[in-house]
């Protein structure tokens, strides 16, 4: 079955500050698009069945140009090794913060579309 994605993702250095009620995470980043952030998890950390649970993360990396702030849900969960990785959709977001999501999706297509053109 393939995944349907509602734009690309690329993986960020960096992390993500999460709190869902009164669960508080410091969790890497698995990657970041326009829609949302991806993280490497235990489910147990989140309780019973997470699907749909919102909470508010801040994503912080040297290659934004700032921090993002936003309120999240649950949208999707995947098995990946010994833990799971946490689809995370952004549900309400400022224009600022995403203009910065754009920003860095576009120096990376850049980067991606010139290493694709030397090969």
């Amino acid at each position: 079955m393939r995944e349907r994605r509602r734009s690309l993702r690329f993986v960020l250095p960096g992390k993500v500050c999460l709190v869902f009620g009164e669960h508080r995470f410091e969790l890497p980043i698995a990657d970041l698009s326009v829609s949302g952030v991806g993280v490497r998890l235990d489910l147990a950390l989140l309780g019973e069945r997470p699907d749909g649970r919102v909470g508010t993360c801040r994503i912080e990396s040297p290659e934004l140009s700032g921090p993002v702030e936003a309120f999240v849900s649950v949208m999707r969960i995947r098995r990946f090794a010994s833990r799971h990785l946490v689809g995370l959709r952004f549900v309400s977001i400022g224009d600022e913060e995403l203009r910065i999501i754009e920003a860095y999706e576009a120096a990376r297509r850049t980067s991606l579309s010139e290493s694709s053109s030397k090969s």
